[in-house]
C-alpha cells in the first residue's frame, strides 16, 4: 500500500482534534517552508510505503516538488555504480582482486596493485580527482568535467596517499574508475548497463544518469543554495563525470531499490557482496562495504549512504532485520537530508537500548600527523564512534573514516618565513602557486588565479595550515627549501617542485 502526503494538514477533521500526524506527516509540518526548496521523503516499513513532499522544485516558476520530483542523489549513486561491478562479478567477467591496471592500463604502476575492491572500499590510496582539480584553482561545477577528463587527472598522479588496503580514505576517483571499468568490461555504458540490469528490470523508470547534464530532464528539481547577499542561487552540477555521483532519481525508486535488494531480486548473493564490510591488509574490518556504510543506530543495524552534489542533498537507510527503508531527496545546501532520515528513523524504530559506547580519554594538547602533517589540537577528548590509542606521546585515532597516527608535539613557534618564499609548481595538478611573506605572516596563491589565496600560519617545523589546506616544505642537505607537500581533504602529500621565475 502506497500512502501520498502532499499536504500536511490534509487529513485534519474541523469538527474534532486531528490524530496525532504520522512520523512523515511530522516532519513535513517541521521543515516545510512554502517559498524554498525542500525535499521528498518516504518510507516503507514491511508492505506499507508512504511518501510526503514539501517545498518548491522551481523557485522561478514556482512548481512544488512532489514524491515523484526527481533529484540528484549524490554518492548515494556509488551502490548503483558497486551494483553494477557486482553483477559483471556474478557474470564471471570480473574478479574481485583483479588489479585494475588490467582495464585501466593509463593508471601508473604504484608498485602495489590496486584491486577491485580496493575502488569499492575507498582503500585504494587514489588522490580524488576532483580535490587535485581544485588545487588547479577549479573547484567542482566550476569545469565540466567528463568521466574522461576525471580518468586524465588520475592518471596524472605519480604517488598515491598511501599503499592500497592500508587505510580508508573517502575518494570519488575510486568510483569513477569504477565506471570506465564496467564500460570496458561490459562493452556498455554504465547508463545503458545499470538501465538493463537494474532500473528496468526493478521498475525504476524515473531513474538515470546526469551523463549530459544538458539533457533535459522532465520533472527533475532544480537544487539552490542560499546567497550571502540574501535570496537564492541555483546550484546544479555543472558536470558530465558520474558513477561516483550523478544518479537522477526519485524518492520512491530508492524504495524499490531497496526493497529489491533486501528480497534478492538481484541474485543470490548480491546483497551480502553489497554489505560485506571491507577488510584492510592488516584485518581491520572497516565500516565501509561495497557503495554502503554498513553500522547501526540506536542498536539496530543499518545499511545507508549520505549524499551531497551543488545544491542536491540525499540520504538512503534501511534496516534489515526490521524491513524498515528511509529515503530523503533535497534540493537546497541547507536542508540536512541524513538528519531528516534519522528523525524519521527514531520515530518509527521500537525503543531499543542504544549501543554501548566506550568515551575515550582526555588528551588534551598539540599533536600532528605522522602521515599527513595534518595538526590536532584536542580541547577536551575525540568524541563519536572512534577509538583512541595512546602511549603518553603517541596517538592512534581510529572511526569510520579510517586510522591517523599523530605524535605530540609542542606550540609552534613563529618560524623565519623568508626561505619559504617563491613560486612552486606540479604537474599532478597541473598548476603552480606562488609563497610570499607580507605583514600578515605567509601567503600561497595560485599563479593562474592569483585572487586564489590562503593565509598560512606555522604549524610546526617547516610546515603551516591554513583552511583545510596544509603547506609542508621539503630542504636539501644545505638547508635550501626545495619542495612544497600540499594536503588537502582526500589528497595528501602532492609535490609542487621550486621553480625559478
Amino acid at each position: 500500500m502506497r500512502k501520498i502526503i502532499l499536504s500536511a494538514g490534509a487529513f485534519a477533521s474541523l469538527a474534532a482534534a486531528p490524530p496525532p500526524p504520522s512520523p512523515i506527516e511530522a516532519v513535513t509540518q517541521r521543515h516545510a517552508r512554502p517559498d524554498a526548496p525542500g525535499c521528498a521523503v518516504a518510507t516503507r516499513s514491511g508492505e506499507s510505503v508512504e511518501q510526503a513532499a514539501f517545498g518548491q522544485a522551481e523557485l522561478e516558476h514556482p512548481i512544488a516538488n512532489t514524491p515523484l520530483t526527481i533529484f540528484e542523489a549524490g554518492s548515494v549513486a556509488k551502490q548503483f555504480t558497486a551494483g553494477a561491478a557486482l553483477l559483471l562479478v556474478a557474470d564471471g567477467k570480473l574478479k574481485l582482486d583483479d588489479d585494475i591496471r588490467r582495464y585501466v592500463p593509463e593508471l601508473p604502476d604504484y608498485g602495489s596493485p590496486i584491486q577491485v575492491t580496493h575502488l569499492l572500499s575507498h582503500t585504494s590510496g587514489l588522490r580524488d580527482w576532483g580535490a587535485v582539480a581544485r588545487l588547479g584553482g577549479w573547484e567542482r561545477g566550476e569545469r565540466a568535467h567528463t568521466n574522461g577528463d576525471a580518468l586524465r587527472i588520475i592518471a596524472r598522479q605519480r604517488a598515491l596517499n598511501y599503499p592500497p588496503g592500508t587505510e580508508y580514505s573517502y575518494t570519488n576517483s575510486g568510483y569513477t574508475l569504477l565506471a570506465v571499468l564496467v564500460e570496458r568490461v561490459s562493452g556498455k555504458s554504465l547508463a545503458s548497463f545499470t538501465h538493463d540490469r537494474i532500473f528496468a528490470p526493478l521498475g525504476m523508470a524515473n531513474t538515470s544518469w546526469r551523463d549530459d547534464f544538458r539533457r533535459v530532464v522532465p520533472g527533475r528539481a532544480t537544487a539552490y543554495a542560499q546567497r550571502k547577499e540574501g535570496g537564492w542561487e541555483e546550484a546544479r552540477p555543472f558536470e558530465d563525470a558520474h558513477g561516483n555521483g550523478g544518479l537522477l532519481t526519485t524518492v520512491d525508486d530508492l524504495l524499490r531499490w531497496n526493497e529489491a535488494v533486501d528480497a534478492g531480486r538481484l541474485g543470490t548473493g548480491f546483497a551480502m557482496a553489497l554489505e560485506t564490510r571491507a577488510m584492510l591488509n592488516d584485518g581491520t574490518r572497516i565500516p565501509y562495504a561495497a557503495g554502503v556504510r554498513v553500522a547501526s543506530f540506536r542498536g539496530y543495524p543499518s545499511v545507508s549512504h549520505s549524499g551531497s552534489t551543488g545544491g542536491y542533498r540525499a540520504w538512503l537507510e534501511r534496516f534489515p532485520a526490521e524491513r524498515l527503508s528511509i529515503a530523503v531527496l533535497c534540493n537546497g545546501a541547507s536542508l540536512d537530508a541524513a538528519a531528516i532520515g534519522r528523525e524519521l528513523a527514531g520515530a518509527m524504530l521500537p525503543d531499543a537500548p542504544p549501543a554501548q559506547m566506550v568515551d575515550p580519554p582526555s588528551l588534551e594538547g598539540n599533536w600532528v600527523s605522522v602521515a599527513t602533517g595534518r595538526s590536532l589540537q584536542l580541547r577536551p577528548a575525540p568524541a563519536g564512534e572512534r577509538s583512541v590509542i595512546h602511549d603518553g606521546d603517541r596517538l592512534v585515532i581510529a572511526g569510520a573514516d579510517g586510522r591517523e597516527e599523530f605524535v605530540r608535539v609542542p606550540a609552534a613557534a613563529a618560524a623565519a618565513l623568508e626561505p619559504f618564499v617563491g613560486r612552486y609548481a606540479s604537474e599532478e595538478a597541473e598548476a603552480a602557486y606562488d609563497v610570499t611573506v607580507d605583514s600578515a605572516g605567509l601567503r600561497i596563491a595560485l599563479v593562474a588565479r592569483p585572487w586564489l589565496t590562503t593565509r598560512l600560519a606555522p604549524s610546526y617545523a617547516d610546515a603551516f595550515e591554513g583552511g583545510d589546506m596544509i603547506a609542508r616544505f621539503d630542504r636539501d642537505a644545505a638547508g635550501r627549501v626545495t619542495t612544497m607537500r600540499i594536503g588537502i581533504p582526500r589528497v595528501r602529500d602532492i609535490a609542487f617542485r621550486r621553480v625559478a621565475q
